[in-house]
């Protein structure tokens, strides 16, 4: 079985080729990359910022801090000649009470250490402040407002989980991008293979893309497609040679057989003579079959392919070979679905199903049923034919398709090892499915073919 190539990319497809993993490594790296830049720019920008508020601060407050006698006069002057509603100013005494200013803090807070509290102040915002000792006053405490350094600190932040999110989309993108072309190329590749693997040797890989592994691959590929092009070629030449000169002359060897046989006098030489024209006709009619299955394999008869009723194959096979089930003490169940169509060569399909009835009957128990089948629903139109016999064991069913190829209990039976071999020659002609299943008890095998 072939696997079945996707009709449509998918993304699962393009983030398993190897493009869209380096792509997408390479973009994993940028996005690290941005995202430790833009980090390092958000904490030196905020700590720079922060620098100079913390300096303002203390050159607001150490004028103050270092004329207690003054302090109270210059505290005032610098909230009066504060216009920016920014800035605060206030003087504590040494018992924690307010002599002046435009901010009220409660509870503790360090002196001489820059520090964050949610206060009243001029906007009601976090505000940065910074307390300093007065000699024989109290302390003296400067703020800022800090909310737009906190609104610019969100701001960094947003940009950088928005430039985070856009260069992964488009790490994504440029990854199915990038691997759109190698995953064609490869679908390319995976189903000429398949038909390649099906029999197709005269086709070849594309090698119409860049230079890269996937064009030596598929050069190495072909240059092997083309010497096991030739082999074959040479042995069903030279087996088609054998069969196609050896057959005249075995002819006329019968003919004159046949003739002696006629005129002799002596019944043992008679029986002798009429053996070995037997034995000339089994090797005639392996010749006929290797020659039709070169014919078949040559797809000479595609023209004769047509929309037909297989049920009428099917009837027609069952009148044909009930007689002999009967002689042979067997019995020919058939069941048929009539109203289905596919398109198929009705002598090839009536050859096909006909050497698998023959096979049924060749190796079934005596007084057991053949079973002659054919289903159709949506999927198609299955024809199987199923013996009660020994059945062939799994590990033999691909090589009994092969010509001259026979299972392991079917060393006595008559028969050449062409039968299966023709039928599978016949079914990929026509794109069908054979398979050999177990019937438990005996072999069913099924040709599948698609609706028409």
């Amino acid at each position: 079985m072939h696997r079945t190539i996707p009709p449509h990319l998918r993304f699962v497809d393009l983030r398993h080729t190897t493009a869209f993993r380096i792509t997408a490594g390479l973009c994993a790296v940028f996005v690290i990359a941005v995202i430790g830049l833009l980090g390092l720019v958000y904490v030196t920008f905020t700590q720079q910022l922060y620098v100079r508020i913390d300096g303002e601060l203390r050159r607001a407050a150490e004028p103050i801090a270092a004329h207690p006698a003054r302090a109270v006069v210059t505290a005032r002057r610098a909230i009066d000649a504060s216009t920016s509603g920014f800035d605060a100013f206030a003087l504590y005494g040494a018992d924690g009470r307010r002599i002046v200013g435009n901010i009220a803090i409660s509870g503790r807070y360090p002196v001489g250490v820059p520090f964050e509290r949610a206060c009243g102040g001029p906007t009601r915002a976090p505000i940065r402040l910074l307390a300093l000792p007065v000699a024989g006053v109290g302390y003296v405490v400067v703020g800022h407002d800090v909310a737009l350094v906190r609104d610019l600190r969100l701001r960094v932040l947003h940009v950088m989980a928005v430039a985070g999110l856009v260069v992964i989309f488009a790490s994504v993108l440029a990854g199915a991008a990038l691997s759109l072309g190698p995953i064609r190329r490869i679908q390319r590749v995976q189903a000429l293979a398949a038909e390649i693997a099906g029999g197709a040797l005269s086709q070849r890989l594309p090698l119409d893309g860049p230079a890269d592994e996937i064009s030596a691959m598929a050069a190495i590929i072909n240059s092997m497609v083309e010497e096991i092009e030739r082999l074959v070629a040479q042995v069903k030449g030279a087996s088609d040679a054998i069969a196609h000169d050896m057959r005249t002359p075995l002819t006329h060897l019968r003919a004159r057989l046949d003739r002696i046989g006629q005129v002799a006098e002596d019944p043992a030489l008679r029986g002798d003579l009429y053996d070995a024209i037997g034995e000339l006709d089994a090797t005639l009619a392996r010749f006929r079959a290797l020659l039709r299955i070169s014919e078949i394999d040559a797809q000479r008869r595609l023209a004769g392919v047509v929309p037909l009723d297989p049920a009428e194959v099917v009837q027609g096979v069952a009148e044909l070979y009930d007689p002999l089930a009967e002689d042979k003490g067997l019995s020919l169940r058939v069941s048929t679905a009539a109203g289905a169509r596919i398109a198929a060569d009705e002598s090839l399909l009536f050859e096909a199903v006909s050497n698998l009835v023959d096979n049924a009957i060749k190796f079934a128990p005596l007084g057991s049923v053949i079973d002659l089948t054919l289903v159709a629903d949506d999927g198609g139109v299955a024809i199987a034919v199923r013996d009660r016999g020994a059945g062939i064991v799994p590990g033999e069913r691909e090589r009994v398709l092969r010509r001259f190829e026979r299972g392991a209990g079917a060393a006595m039976a008559p028969g050449s090892g062409l039968g299966l071999s023709l039928v599978a020659a016949i079914a990929q002609l026509h794109g069908f499915a054979l398979s050999l299943e177990d019937a438990g008890p005996g072999l069913r095998v099924r040709l599948v073919a698609p609706l028409a």
